[in-house]
């Protein structure tokens, strides 16, 4: 089960960084916005989008 959980949060987290990078929000690369956790790419996420 751990397996299935930790392909879930890579692909949730695959999602926001390019999400992220493909809307220009940020000048970080890929590489820095995959150190962050779900948390702080959905709120950065968040804030761009309002």
């Amino acid at each position: 089960m751990s397996m299935h959980l930790r392909s879930a949060i890579e692909k949730l987290k695959d999602h926001y960084v390019h999400y992220l990078l493909k809307s220009g929000f940020t000048d970080a690369s890929e590489d820095e916005l995959k150190t962050f956790t779900i948390t702080e790419l959905k709120n950065l996420t968040n804030n761009y989008s309002k």
